[in-house]
């Protein structure tokens, strides 16, 4: 027969167990959350690029103004690059999904519209690089 104290040291040892439990649960889903604002705050950043490209009127003499938006781009597409590469971004679900738009940026501006140097210097190493992963 156990004695009461013996109740009391299993009695603890569950509820530091359920704590622990609860403690990596939370742990869990605050890194989600991490995730998702970082990612979030770079697509909002994109949005708003868009949106200033799509106020830019054509012809020649508006690509100052393109160049600078699309250097723009490219750092936000390298910086999320970055998080995906580094795993700070590691939500399968969410990297999946960024894939498709690291690809699409890729193929359609920036071999489309970076210069020269750009696409063969070493800028946007990191975009680079997750898009030769990627394919």
């Amino acid at each position: 027969m156990a004695i009461p104290s013996e109740y009391v040291q299993i009695a603890t040892a569950g509820i530091y167990s359920i704590a622990l439990f609860y403690t990596i649960v939370t742990f869990r889903r605050t890194k989600r959350l991490d995730q998702i604002t970082l990612s979030n705050n770079i697509f909002s950043d994109l949005r708003d690029l868009d949106h200033e490209l799509a106020k830019i009127p054509s012809g020649s003499q508006y690509d100052e103004a393109r160049s600078q938006w699309y250097s723009r781009l490219f750092n936000s597409m390298n910086w999320l690059s970055f998080m995906v590469n580094e795993k700070v971004i590691s939500d399968k679900k969410m990297v999946e999904h960024i894939k498709a738009i690291i690809v699409r940026y890729y193929e359609d501006a920036f071999l489309k519209n970076a210069s020269v140097d750009e696409r063969v210097a070493k800028s946007y190493q990191e975009f680079k690089k997750l898009y030769r992963t990627i394919k």
